[in-house]
């Protein structure tokens, strides 16, 4: 909260397999000024993903990627509770390739470099952080659980479908993500703007519908405007810039799409984005 400044932010919720920490998260987020719980239904496990398998890429084995579950004081009692269980782990082989992914799990993890090392709590958090990282059990019923510890508005993130979209809001859900996770899940799978439309009209106004995947300009944010999104969540195009000019280069690419989205909106023949219907996007 501190690094990101006066804006608004939501926390995206991956649903733990352990409710303890699931609320931990939430009531950290809560009390650290989010304003909104986003639920992410489409990573119950990860999907076949090539290009990270032809690479062995998976970031949080290093200890990437995983603070907000190291800082977490329920996660650490579970770190410790698995440590005190006696268990027969295999003997890992000594590689110059395990060697680097020890350091590097020992360098990310809280505390100094030396005790975590003797300790080997780096090793097991990462062990217990890919046991408990996901839910493929979730249900609607959870949901419950959910509103009973937050008074911030629920979102669900990866909702393709109208009848989803009509029981969440029966849920009492304040808000709709249709989403493909960026295609990253499902290979052939429908894309968010062919969803968008059936879940626009089963929700028929009365919560917000946020589009997500696949926006990589201002265009793609006209259409999805135009189609009935409330607003577009830009997933990866500002990473790009990130990557190559940091937070300059990120900043300017939401520039980059905001002004693209006012050109669009222009050459489309109108002033305002209020402006825009479905018959402003035709379909080939």
């Amino acid at each position: 909260m501190a690094a990101a400044g006066a804006g608004p932010w939501w926390f995206q919720l991956y649903w733990s397999s352990e409710d303890a920490l699931v609320e931990s998260f939430v009531a950290r987020a809560e009390a650290s000024g989010a304003e909104a719980i986003v639920v992410t239904l489409d990573t119950g496990m990860l999907g076949w993903r090539p290009r990270d398998l032809d690479r062995g890429f998976l970031p949080f084995i290093h200890g990437m990627g995983i603070a907000q579950y190291t800082s977490d004081p329920v996660f650490r009692q579970l770190v410790r509770q698995r440590m005190a269980r006696p268990t027969a782990r295999e003997k890992p082989r000594v590689t110059p390739a395990a060697i680097r992914t020890l350091l590097d799990m020992t360098q990310r993890y809280p505390g100094h470099f030396r005790a975590n090392l003797r300790s080997g709590e780096p090793r097991v958090a990462v062990e217990t952080f890919l046991e408990i990282f996901s839910r493929p059990t979730l249900t609607w019923r959870d949901l419950a659980f959910l509103r009973q510890r937050t008074r911030l508005p629920v979102l669900l993130k990866g909702v393709q479908h109208p009848d989803d979209a009509r029981q969440a809001l029966d849920a009492g859900v304040d808000g709709i993500i249709v989403s493909t996770h960026g295609g990253r899940q499902v290979d052939g799978a429908i894309g968010s703007l062919d969803a968008l439309p059936g879940v626009v009209e089963a929700v028929v106004g009365r919560a917000p519908v946020i589009l997500d995947s696949g926006v990589r300009g201002g265009a793609d944010v006209v259409r999805a405007l135009a189609l009935g999104a409330t607003a577009v969540g830009v997933g990866r195009a500002w990473v790009y810039g990130l990557a190559i000019a940091g937070e300059d280069g990120a900043r300017q690419v939401l520039r980059d799409i905001i002004a693209e989205t006012d050109l669009t909106l222009g050459l489309a023949g109108h002033r305002a984005v209020s402006e825009l219907t479905p018959d402003d996007v035709t379909r080939l």
